[in-house]
């Protein structure tokens, strides 16, 4: 077991810089803001399960008003194997201290964009946190997981990018205003495996994962006032990991649980505005933030990074 010194904002700024940029770079300085959330208007995209919820419970139980979009409702389920909807995640945060607000909203649709957009104007009129975080797997999970890449129809590809890439550029230019009202942050929750391919995953997945990491940072050098950073989480314990756990037995070793990253997200947001602009356009890790910060994950382990020491304490 590892106990960690407490460390200052300006460590984990630190960090932040030295996982990020070149070492020639000057490391931030600048300290965290105030750790309370209450009254910060957060928006989760796909928080029916999985990361989406973890991160909107996380920002919640900071006291944020979060609103969180997906397709499944109380009333009607899109995934028939997984559990959870809007309606059971924004209850859940409300009961976490923050107000959970379901929003139904289908992102291959631009027209519910505009809607949810309008809706944010008119009841808050700014955006502190925005993470896109919505993602569809196409389906049947045969033809996406266990098909040869030459035998797979072009619509994989294009239903991923549909949710999974283009939406998350919409989204983030539509709120843009709103954004830049409120000093606001995007985190863009992505995936190491745009960097590389896999044996359980398709092409498709790789390339569009690629594709939405290229998109967002180019989108970061357009709008400087906007601080755009991408999160990559680790292998995760989601609904759909523990559901096909045959097929992804090898990744749920040691995996983290979705909460982990929603504390990833609730540290970067805590970030002074000034470090967040440093960091725009950049990936880290949810591990690298959680690391430095000395948190831990729900399950009380503490995932770090191999090969990396820092000050610590062993019990």
């Amino acid at each position: 077991m590892i106990r960690s010194f407490k460390r200052t904002g300006g460590d984990i700024e630190r960090w932040l810089d030295v996982c990020s940029i070149a070492a020639s770079r000057t490391c931030c300085t600048a300290g965290t803001v105030p750790a309370t959330r209450h009254g910060q208007v957060a928006v989760v995209t796909g928080g029916s399960r999985g990361l989406g919820k973890g991160i909107a419970l996380e920002l919640a139980a900071a006291g944020c008003i979060v609103y969180i979009t997906g397709r499944s409702t109380s009333f009607r389920q899109t995934e028939v194997l997984l559990s959870g909807s809007v309606d059971e995640t924004a209850a859940q945060a409300t009961r976490r201290g923050g107000a959970g607000v379901p929003a139904y909203v289908d992102h291959t649709l631009d027209v519910d964009v505009r809607k949810l957009v309008k809706i944010l104007e008119e009841t808050h009129g700014r955006v502190d946190l925005l993470v896109n975080n919505a993602f569809f797997m196409p389906k049947p999970d045969t033809l996406f997981f266990a098909t040869p890449v030459w035998k797979q129809p072009c619509r994989l590809f294009d239903e991923q990018f549909c949710i999974g890439a283009r939406n998350h550029v919409v989204l983030t230019l539509s709120c843009r205003h709103l954004l830049s009202r409120a000093r606001g942050t995007v985190i863009s929750v992505s995936s190491a495996g745009s960097q590389g391919n896999t044996d359980v995953f398709p092409v498709s997945y790789h390339a569009n994962k690629a594709c939405y990491d290229r998109m967002m940072l180019a989108l970061s050098t357009k709008f400087p006032d906007v601080p755009m950073l991408t999160l990559w989480p680790g292998s995760v314990a989601t609904e759909r990991m523990v559901v096909g756990k045959r097929r992804f037995q090898g990744w749920l070793q040691d995996a983290e649980t979705p909460s982990f990253t929603g504390r990833a997200v609730l540290l970067l947001s805590k970030l002074s505005f000034e470090a967040k602009l440093r960091l725009s356009g950049r990936t880290v890790t949810s591990a690298e933030v959680l690391y430095m910060a000395g948190g831990y994950d729900v399950d009380g382990y503490r995932r770090g990074l191999s090969g990396v020491e820092f000050p610590s304490e062993r019990v």
